[in-house]
């Protein structure tokens, strides 16, 4: 977890407000399915659980973090679009892009259990052990109670005193929250106190190590790996994963 922590000269940048430029180091790479419009990704214990989007083309998978290979699949209704997912207290919540649900599954069997209803648009989907923390596409964070889905705090996200709109999927982190920008290949480090962009994390170069031919659209897709500190990452129809350590 050691490269997690902010080193002295990133605490020090983040308190004059100014991001750190972030660097990482491409550890290993697993093939993806390439036909996986991929909007989430969660690490739990060991298991991989991966959601696609497109109507009529939305799924939940479990994958095989060592291979790439889908383990098993559950479609969504043709009529859903569906977004971010992540793991809270043993169930599997997925949101939907502009159908207004958030759908909760039992991880194991992709059970359905039952449906929230919310405002706005389904983006990224991630958690705090405590609260649900979403995106929508704009510049604000919600912070939801999974009990009953109702909205507790939200964040407007900045970066050097700059609205940053986008805010796509979501990981959240011992050193903030991890957040791809939505038609960029940046991921924003997020602080959940006060919304300040404390990192930037250019991922430009992992696309460069794409194996033509390929449909590779943006960059989505990052999940930690608690137990080594490194990251997964990923994109829409992106033909492998990367295992990567983020350095300051």
């Amino acid at each position: 977890m050691r490269l997690l922590l902010p080193t002295l000269a990133a605490a020090l940048l983040a308190a004059c407000g100014k991001p750190s430029q972030l660097g990482f180091k491409v550890v290993s790479t697993v093939e993806h399915d390439a036909n996986c419009y991929t909007q989430g990704l969660e690490l739990l214990d060991g298991r991989m659980f991966e959601s696609g989007g497109g109507y009529g083309s939305s799924t939940l998978r479990e994958v095989d973090p060592k291979t790439g290979g889908v383990l098993r699949k559950r479609p969504m209704a043709r009529t859903v679009f569906a977004e971010g997912i992540t793991i809270l207290n043993g169930e599997l919540w997925v949101l939907t892009w502009q159908e207004h649900i958030a759908y909760v599954f039992e991880p194991d069997s992709f059970k359905y259990l039952r449906q929230y209803k919310y405002d706005g648009e389904g983006w990224g989907l991630t958690n705090d052990g405590k609260h649900l923390i979403m995106s929508d596409g704009s510049d604000v964070i919600r912070f939801i109670d999974p009990d009953g889905f109702k909205v507790v705090r939200e964040l407007a996200v900045t970066s050097s005193g700059k609205t940053v709109e986008e805010i796509n999927e979501l990981e959240f982190t011992p050193a903030g929250i991890y957040a791809n920008i939505y038609q960029t290949d940046r991921i924003a480090r997020i602080s959940p106190d006060n919304g300040n962009v404390t990192g930037w994390l250019d991922c430009s170069a992992l696309r460069k190590q794409l194996p033509p031919p390929h449909r590779a659209e943006v960059l989505n897709g990052i999940a930690l790996d608690k137990k080594t500190g490194r990251f997964w990452i990923t994109g829409k129809l992106w033909p492998r994963m990367f295992e990567v350590e983020i350095t300051e």
